[in-house]
């Protein structure tokens, strides 16, 4: 055997007992984490933090597309590209809106039960 292969297959091996560990067991041991974290709250706490990020870059792309817009200086194409761009972030920041909105919905409904 070549001596890359045995370095390759020892390097796999030596992921086998990662592999096997108990994920929930790892997570509720570490420090800092609640032992009542679960799964779906750590899904809806992923996706709240995915749908803020949206919205700010949707902000931030409506701050790009005044600056186009104001430094179009009268030329059409370029005046055409900023309309359009704030037009896709308007259209961004509705849909993380309305995303916050469901997941929202989804974890007053089905986490906590109200």
């Amino acid at each position: 055997m070549k001596k890359e292969t045995k370095n390759k297959i020892t390097k796999l091996l030596g992921l086998v007992p990662i592999a096997n560990a108990d994920i929930t067991t790892i997570a509720q041991n570490a420090p800092g984490v609640s032992k009542k974290a679960d799964v779906l709250q750590i899904a809806l706490s992923f996706i709240n933090f995915a749908i803020m990020a949206i919205g700010v870059l949707g902000v931030i792309m409506f701050i790009v597309a005044g600056f186009l817009y104001m430094t179009a200086s009268g030329d059409q194409s370029k005046i055409d590209r900023a309309k359009s761009t704030m037009t896709y972030a308007a259209v961004g920041l509705a849909v993380a809106v309305l995303g916050f909105v469901v997941v929202a919905t989804i974890q007053r409904y089905f986490v906590t039960g109200a």
